[in-house]
């Protein structure tokens, strides 16, 4: 069996994560402002209903700010997530597959693991490649035994 070749791509913020997060945020706010407009007063329930969208909307934007920003690397082996402060070696596993855009988990071999909005628009030359890597037999085979703590695998289409 061949494993993918190497790839090193860029990852930072996404347009689809920051329009689809300020969506969904929108459209709580949307619901709650006609329920307000519905029951005609703001009672203690509406006045919750407000101060939770003000914390999901602050819980929102700092997500966003705080989207991990560097570079993943697939050395024919394994993966490697690098920062300006960190390079952790793991595995990386695509969990929404959008073929411009691909929202993956990367476990490292210690630690908590990171969720990486991909964008093709990053680096268009090397997406292929990145792709390929991901759904790659090897790379599926590393992340099975990686997570080989008893929980199923969900199952995965093919690119």
């Amino acid at each position: 069996m061949h494993s993918a070749p190497a790839v090193t791509y860029p990852v930072g913020r996404c347009h689809i994560q920051t329009y689809l997060t300020l969506a969904l945020w929108a459209l709580g706010a949307v619901v709650c402002a006609l329920w307000i407009r519905d029951a005609g007063r703001i009672g203690w329930p509406q006045g919750l209903a407000m101060l939770l969208g003000l914390l999901t909307g602050a819980l929102a934007l700092r997500s966003l700010v705080m989207t991990p920003e560097g570079s993943l690397r697939w050395d024919g082996q394994q993966w490697i997530w690098q920062t300006c402060r960190d390079s952790l070696s793991g595995t990386a596993r695509p969990t929404l597959d959008l073929k411009r855009w691909v929202v993956l988990e990367f476990r490292p071999q210690a630690g908590r693991p990171t969720w990486l909005w991909v964008a093709r628009a990053n680096e268009p030359t090397y997406w292929d490649a990145l792709r390929r890597a991901l759904w790659s037999r090897v790379s599926r085979a590393a992340a099975a035994v990686d997570h080989a703590d008893g929980l199923p695998d969900a199952g995965r289409g093919h690119a």
